[in-house]
């Protein structure tokens, strides 16, 4: 009997512990789920209950230096999913609501795949409860046709949004760029996955932040679908021009069926960016550029060479500051073909070469070799080292010259058509442009490379900037090439089966002097060190944009009184400066004003041909490409006028095109010509182009007429 009682005892004590056990367990759970995690559960219930919609702003505006809007936005009526109600359909009539939407649509004149339909409506990368967009700048009447059959479509919706517009048009679109709807690599560059939309929602924490923090956090709150610059001022100024993004937040039920609106933050328009172009300036390089472009086109030169040209540019730029007025480039495009979107037929278009390509800013992307225009560096080379003293600065120019130490049938090198420029100092050597002057410069420096080492000529052209991006903040710029004889030997050392010797000769050197050879550099990369020496030797950042503004009401002129608030002005940014000592800077200065203002200047009849206000200095280039027709370079400045700041330096590059003198030259001084005398034709809106179109017609007849003056250089 004592053994059964001792068995029950022990059977009854491990009955309570399991037991005790049960409900210890139980009153933990109780307390883990009651305590600790009651903000988790309250958060998760919030987040079920209320929902966060991310509405988009407008884009802040771009104007001109004198406050002309040349980039707007207008309403664009869109059509979107509601994917809430579309997910609780069975698939079979999803499908088949898809098809009857692209039916429908189709038949509107709003191109719409199903294929396009059905990727948006699985896209993850949008959140849950945002409209997924199919179709936009629709139609009013496709408005109508759907808001009157809201029951034979559900989940689709008519919204409305604010899309870029031009009022001139493409005028000046390879600096304001373009547009388009933002990708995953730009989303992941801002911190936007999968992960973080499906979480956003409605925040539970609370911080104390300014109003302009704040605006400045929502303003990269980028979403699937949203608008982003992708070139030109467009994307260089993204984070002023995108607006603040709205929030809706709204109450729902268990369904997902709208119950209230909660709160709404409207979204803010961006802040306005105010640009150092002068579209009326901007409007006249263009149109005489195209004008000029086209007029050669199907021409052959003296040695029958087919004249091309394929592209050019027109940079003026203000010298004093490196602010850029007039930033041209042919081919262009219109930017509003590219606001929502297009064909990958129509990229690859706008990318053959065949078109001109004209996505790229032939300005800053285009290289090409300089010609004659690189004799300013060379100049200063042959002066700041010392060689270009006494004797050694004048030569007898007899058209030829034989190249030192040289042994074989090609020692000889000449000028252009063996002209005989005889007695020549520095400044005539650049008023006639005269290779023969810098063959020689160019050889001794080689040959005494112990004294004045191997790149005399690339440091100084260094100094101007070249070989370097200017800093220009617009994508695309390229940065050119200036050769040297370390460059020439890594680049065997890398490649020896391109190069026939890693080896750098007497050749090089005298090709590279006069802006042959391997040099390459951008348009603006040559206005730039031109706008350098213009001022007296301060190398600027060029600049595209003055500062940015901040507009009370966007609905009146941007020009009224009090209506505009200055959020920052962007300044000048000096890079470095050029020294310049003696009578150097002299010299230099008496030779490019000889180019248009004395009789035997390469640009003197071009000049005279188109005169503007004030004497105008610079320098024509005419650069040879093997088996194609040269290419035409000028680049100046004016006032070119002892004790007056210079205002504007222009250059004009059109390969497969001719003579610099004869081509490049009086387009550079037509475009110049109205502006400094006060008589730019007003750049004409889209809503009236008379004006313009009479300026076209002059354009094409200065096109014409110009041939007939300048110098083969």
């Amino acid at each position: 009997m004592a053994l059964d009682t001792d068995s029950t005892h022990i059977r009854l004590s491990a009955v309570g512990v399991v037991a005790l056990s049960l409900f210890l367990t139980l009153f933990m759970r109780l307390w883990f789920l009651q305590g600790i995690d009651r903000k988790q559960f309250e958060a998760v219930s919030q987040s079920n209950r209320l929902r966060v919609i991310h509405e988009e702003a407008p884009r802040g505006r771009i104007l001109d230096r004198n406050g002309k809007v040349i980039v707007d936005n207008k309403t664009s009526v869109v059509v979107s999913l509601d994917r809430e109600p579309l997910r609780k359909m069975k698939e079979s009539e999803r499908d088949r609501l898809f098809v009857k939407l692209a039916d429908t649509l189709n038949s509107l004149s709003v191109p719409v795949k199903v294929s396009l339909i059905q990727k948006r409506f699985n896209d993850t990368r949008y959140a849950p409860q945002d409209s997924v967009p199919i179709a936009e700048n629709v139609d009013d009447s496709v408005e109508i046709y759907l808001m009157e059959r809201t029951d034979e479509f559900p989940g689709v919706l008519v919204e409305r949004k604010a899309i870029r517009t031009y009022p001139y048009g493409a005028l000046a679109v390879h600096v304001l760029g373009y547009v388009g709807q933002i990708n995953d690599t730009e989303l992941a560059e801002r911190g936007v996955t999968s992960a973080s939309l499906s979480t956003s929602g409605v925040d539970s924490t609370t911080t104390t932040t300014s109003e302009a923090d704040d605006d400045v956090e929502k303003r990269s709150d980028y979403r699937p679908g949203d608008s982003i610059g992708k070139s030109g001022v467009e994307q260089a100024y993204e984070d002023d021009l995108r607006g603040v993004p709205g929030q809706r937040t709204i109450e729902v039920n268990a369904r997902g069926d709208l119950v209230d609106v909660v709160k709404v933050d409207p979204p803010k328009q961006g802040n306005d960016v105010w640009l150092s172009i002068d579209i009326d300036l901007q409007a006249q390089a263009e149109r005489l550029l195209e004008s000029r472009v086209l007029s050669l086109r199907g021409r052959r030169d003296e040695s029958g060479n087919r004249l091309n040209a394929p592209q050019g540019s027109v940079v003026v730029q203000d010298p004093r500051n490196g602010e850029i007025r007039a930033m041209a480039s042919f081919p262009d495009y219109d930017p509003a073909t590219l606001v929502n979107g297009i064909s990958q037929e129509q990229w690859e278009a706008f990318n053959d070469p065949n078109s001109g390509m004209p996505l790229v800013n032939w300005a800053i992307g285009g290289t090409y070799a300089p010609g004659s225009t690189f004799k300013l560096f060379s100049a200063y080379a042959g002066l700041s080292t010392g060689y270009l003293t006494g004797a050694n600065a004048v030569m007898i120019d007899n058209g030829v010259y034989k190249i030192e130490n040289c042994k074989g049938e090609k020692c000889e090198v000449q000028n252009a058509g063996r002209t005989r420029h005889g007695r020549v100092d520095l400044a005539r050597s650049l008023t006639v442009s005269s290779d023969v002057y810098y063959y020689r410069l160019a050889d001794k420096f080689w040959n005494l490379r112990e004294q004045f080492g191997e790149t005399p000529i690339q440091d100084a052209a260094k100094l101007f900037g070249m070989g370097a991006k200017t800093g220009i903040p617009l994508v695309g710029e390229n940065s050119g090439r200036l050769p040297t004889p370390a460059a020439r030997r890594e680049a065997y050392e890398a490649r020896p089966d391109l190069f026939v010797t890693g080896d750098w000769r007497s050749g090089d050197n005298i090709n590279m002097s006069i802006g042959q050879g391997d040099v390459l550099a951008t348009p603006l990369q040559v206005v730039n060190a031109y706008s350098a020496f213009a001022n007296g030797g301060t190398l600027h950042q060029p600049q595209v944009a003055i500062k940015v503004t901040r507009s009370k009401d966007v609905t009146i002129d941007v020009m009224a009184d009090g209506n505009t608030e200055l959020v920052r002005t962007i300044e000048s940014k000096t890079k470095s400066t050029i020294p310049f000592t003696g009578d150097h800077w002299d010299q230099i200065f008496r030779g490019l004003l000889g180019v248009t203002q004395d009789r035997g200047g390469t640009a003197y009849a071009s000049w005279h041909a188109n005169p503007t206000a004030w004497p105008m200095a610079g320098k024509t280039g005419t650069a040879q490409v093997r088996k194609k027709a040269d290419s035409a370079l000028f680049v100046g400045w004016g006032p070119a006028q002892p004790g007056i700041p210079p205002e504007y330096t222009v250059g004009v590059v059109i390969p497969e095109a001719g003579f610099g003198g004869v081509v490049a030259a009086p387009l550079a001084f037509q475009v110049l010509q109205p502006a400094s005398n006060g008589t730019l034709t007003p750049a004409c809106p889209l809503s009236d182009t008379t004006a313009c179109d009479l300026a076209a017609l002059d354009a094409i007849n200065k096109a014409e007429s110009s041939s007939s003056t300048g110098s083969r250089d």
